[in-house]
């Protein structure tokens, strides 16, 4: 017998197997042993995937769920950040999407387990017509890598817009990557925080996105020993992207911030929506950020 109880919606050893209206089925990387979670992170089923699956059917019925947006957001997280970053966010798109939180093991999955673990999470959903993404940290990452292996779900493509994505990597981790703690702290997808990496070994992204990041108006930077313009742990130049078809520098943001913006959210929301950041205004002048990307 199963009794429902609140759970911390996987973090560190769980990964998801479907989601549907808020709902998620859960897989424990160790014992493979599935769980089905309500959108408050409540556990109301256990067992084997299709037990799972049943008993969501079943509370889709008895509770009379309404059939979400045939269009979704996928929103996928970096290091250390559970689905509750996107908690903010997800609200601002519910309205016209079904919002769907992809949590994956994050220092246990290396990264082509975790491009594996996300086509399988995504090509469950048969039904949406439409899939949008909104990445931040390594999220963006993987996103470029599982577009690489052109998934059949790929041909749903919207647009993705990314928040804090280290395109080029870390720059200032780069001195560090050779130490014993690094892949301790930062897992088994740390060598795509390493720039060498990232500029050569990560595909480039082959579908209409944006990308915003956070700095200071003097362009000396949260952290001033990064010797950058950056919002606490990412520089911007790190995050640029000459690709994307938009980006949005916003000022005195830090990193950790970010997913919960006002003007960010908006934003995000107009690009998914209609393939342009609005009324966002840059406060820094065109010419310092040709001369920051030039860089």
């Amino acid at each position: 017998m199963n009794f429902p109880f609140f759970t911390c919606g996987g973090l560190f050893w769980w990964v998801d197997r479907y989601s549907y209206a808020g709902w998620r089925i859960q897989e424990c990387i160790w014992t493979k042993r599935c769980r089905l979670l309500d959108p408050y992170r409540v556990r109301r089923a256990a067992g084997k995937f299709n037990d799972c699956y049943q008993a969501l059917m079943r509370f889709v019925n008895d509770w009379e769920i309404p059939r979400p947006p045939k269009k979704a957001v996928v929103f996928l997280h970096g290091l250390y950040q559970g689905t509750g970053a996107f908690e903010k966010m997800t609200r601002r798109f519910a309205a016209d999407y079904e919002t769907m939180v992809f949590a994956y093991p994050m220092l246990r999955f290396d990264i082509g387990r975790t491009v594996a673990a996300l086509n399988d999470f995504l090509s469950r959903r048969s039904d949406i017509e439409q899939l949008n993404f909104v990445a931040t940290g390594i999220g963006g990452m993987i996103l470029r890598c599982a577009f690489a292996g052109n998934p059949e779900w790929a041909a749903k493509t919207g647009r993705s817009v990314f928040i804090a994505v280290g395109s080029r990597g870390y720059g200032q981790l780069k001195k560090y990557q050779k130490k014993k703690w690094f892949p301790w702290v930062f897992g088994k997808m740390a060598k795509l925080l390493v720039p060498e990496y990232a500029l050569t070994q990560v595909p480039k992204m082959s579908k209409e996105f944006a990308v915003i990041m956070a700095g200071r108006e003097d362009g000396k930077g949260v952290c001033q020993w990064l010797g950058c313009d950056n919002d606490g742990l990412l520089c911007v130049a790190d995050a640029r992207d000459k690709k994307a078809k938009a980006d949005f520098l916003a000022m005195n943001r830090l990193n950790p911030f970010l997913l919960t913006d006002n003007q960010i959210c908006s934003l995000t929301y107009s690009f998914v929506k209609n393939g342009q950041f609005g009324t966002g205004k840059r406060i820094r002048t065109e010419q310092l950020m040709t001369d920051l990307w030039d860089n």
